[in-house]
């Protein structure tokens, strides 16, 4: 089973809590598996300290976890749109774990 791992960048200024708990809260997003929260490697993500974790039951895709990661989101900053300015990238480890990072779109300069 691979996991899914949630970066958060502290800009966004949701916490990992808060999210796993959104995450459970969701159907959608927990038929794909209940979200935990595990320490962050030491020197990895840009200085974040914690991660959502979630053990995929189902295989989701790209989109389904860009959309499902940016609607809660979305909710918990009380964003008035399910589409936030957000850049969300995703990478998979050689073990098939998935990485997520999400953090705010800079403006254009």
């Amino acid at each position: 089973m691979s996991r899914l791992e949630v970066v958060l960048d502290p800009s966004l200024k949701v916490n990992p809590a808060e999210l796993a708990a959104a995450w459970d809260d969701d159907g959608e997003a927990r038929e794909a598996g209940h979200a935990t929260i595990e320490s962050a490697p030491p020197g990895d993500f840009f200085g974040v300290l914690e991660l959502v974790v979630v053990p995929l039951a189902v295989n989701l895709t790209p989109n389904a976890i860009t959309a499902i990661v940016g609607r809660l989101i979305a909710r918990l900053r009380n964003e008035q749109t399910d589409r936030p300015e957000l850049e969300i990238a995703e990478m998979t480890r050689p073990n098939g774990d998935r990485i997520v990072v999400v953090r705010l779109r800079e403006p254009p300069r």
